[in-house]
């Protein structure tokens, strides 16, 4: 209990921050730091964006800000997230270590094992073709010409 305790004493120090990320419309404008007092007052005066904040899921509300109207609040939903993201990422990188070594493929060396991490985890990967044909060379099969 004392373990858990020292490991999740960080949570228990970010309580307001959780709360005024959680729940931005609740939240009592008089007890958040300074810098974000008048943007969530405007965002709770904001009928609209509260029917947004129902409706959407909360990491999906933030991106839903007009951008430029409210960067104080939107710079403090992205540090709330961060601190999850990279949590799942470590998750999702464990996951696929322990898919991929298994006593069935001891001899996945440790070069290979980044390569596989690397091609798992990269979001969007498109081959650069033309970069990659540029320095080879056509090669013909055995065709054989009349001289």
């Amino acid at each position: 209990m004392n373990e858990f305790d020292w490991r999740f004493s960080d949570f228990r120090a970010q309580h307001s921050s959780f709360a005024i990320f959680s729940s931005p419309f609740t939240t009592d404008v008089s007890s958040v730091p300074h810098h974000l007092q008048m943007e969530l007052i405007k965002l709770q005066s904001d009928s609209g964006l509260r029917a947004k904040f129902q409706d959407a899921e909360i990491e999906d509300f933030y991106r839903l800000l007009p951008p430029g109207v409210m960067p104080q609040l939107r710079l403090h939903a992205a540090c709330v997230l961060f601190m999850f993201g990279s949590t799942y990422l470590c998750e999702q990188m464990f996951s696929i270590i322990y898919l991929n070594k298994t006593k069935h493929r001891s001899r996945l060396t440790d070069d290979n094992l980044h390569t596989v991490l690397r091609i798992a985890t990269a979001q969007e990967l498109k081959p650069d073709i033309d970069t990659l044909t540029k320095g080879k060379r056509c090669q013909t099969s055995g065709q054989k010409t009349d001289r």
